[in-house]
């Protein structure tokens, strides 16, 4: 009778146990839950921060962005006017020298030659400390290009001479147009990148004296559509010297000589003009004139002007 009495209390007591562990269980699930709610609308809340942040940065480069655009546009405009400026001094310019205040002179060879020869020139240049403005044609430049890479690493200027040495009075415009594109693409083979040059020297002056003068604006307008512009010289030894001996004994008197400041001396990859070249260098020096190249000599006089 008692075990009978004692036992329906007994599972009213686990029956309370198991609700009670039950309940507690929901308790930490339903404050676990809004725990993890409050936790993700923190989340949500910086989320939402970050994102007006980004908007807002989005907005200031749009806004940034519009403005550099209209800068761009403005720039632009003034670029193509400057170029249409440029192209019409390019085309009205002939430089047969630089600024008669400088000390500087302007050293030009042209054409090309053999190894021996050219790795001589660049010697000189180099036991000098002088840059100089060469003027190869293109057919040469072909033939030994690590020369002529060589010269621009060790920081001389190249001039567009042509690819044949074509005289331009005796060819058509888009003949002319040929040789001076052949000449860029040899020179851009030989460096391995496209190069600029500023600098055209028409062979033999051809199409440039006076006697031409007729053609020579025709001549000045292909050139400049290049980005070129013609450069003659005003100390040179072909025509000076065709009735002498041209030792290089007579080159470097004659040069030293007529050279003054700004002057352009043209001389050539030949024996003669490059044993000269050295005794060319230091009779300069030690008259206070300064060996250049041609763009050293340019700026020179756009700093005086």
């Amino acid at each position: 009778m008692v075990n009978e009495y004692y036992m329906p209390k007994r599972k009213q007591k686990k029956k309370s146990a198991v609700r009670l562990l039950f309940f507690l269980f929901l308790l930490v699930l339903i404050i676990a839950l809004v725990i993890y709610g409050f936790k993700q609308y923190l989340v949500i809340n910086s989320l939402q921060s970050d994102l007006d942040s980004l908007n807002e940065r989005i907005r200031q480069v749009e806004q940034e962005n519009k403005r550099l655009q209209e800068e761009f546009d403005q720039i632009y405009k003034e670029n193509i006017e400057l170029l249409e400026e440029n192209y019409k001094l390019r085309s009205s310019t002939i430089i047969y020298h630089g600024n008669r205040n400088t000390n500087k002179v302007a050293i030009t060879i042209d054409d090309g030659a053999g190894e021996e020869l050219l790795s001589r020139t660049l010697n000189y240049l180099r036991a000098h400390n002088v840059k100089a403005t060469l003027f190869p044609m293109g057919s040469w430049v072909d033939l030994k290009p690590e020369i002529w890479r060589r010269a621009v690493e060790e920081g001389h200027e190249l001039g567009n001479h042509t690819y044949s040495h074509a005289f331009l009075t005796t060819i058509s415009e888009e003949r002319i147009r040929e040789e001076l594109n052949r000449w860029q693409q040899s020179v851009d083979e030989a460096l391995g990148y496209q190069y600029k040059t500023l600098y055209f020297r028409p062979p033999g002056m051809d199409g440039f004296t006076s006697t031409q003068s007729s053609r020579t604006k025709r001549f000045q307008e292909i050139i400049a559509e290049k980005g070129m512009v013609p450069i003659l010289w005003d100390v040179e030894l072909v025509y000076a010297l065709r009735n002498d001996v041209a030792t290089p004994a007579r080159i470097t008197e004659h040069v030293l000589t007529n050279a003054r400041g700004g002057s352009i001396v043209l001389l050539h990859f030949t024996p003669n003009d490059i044993a000269a070249l050295p005794h060319i260098l230091e009779g300069l020096r030690k008259r206070g004139l300064e060996p250049c190249s041609l763009s050293e000599l340019l700026l020179a006089e756009f700093k005086a002007s």
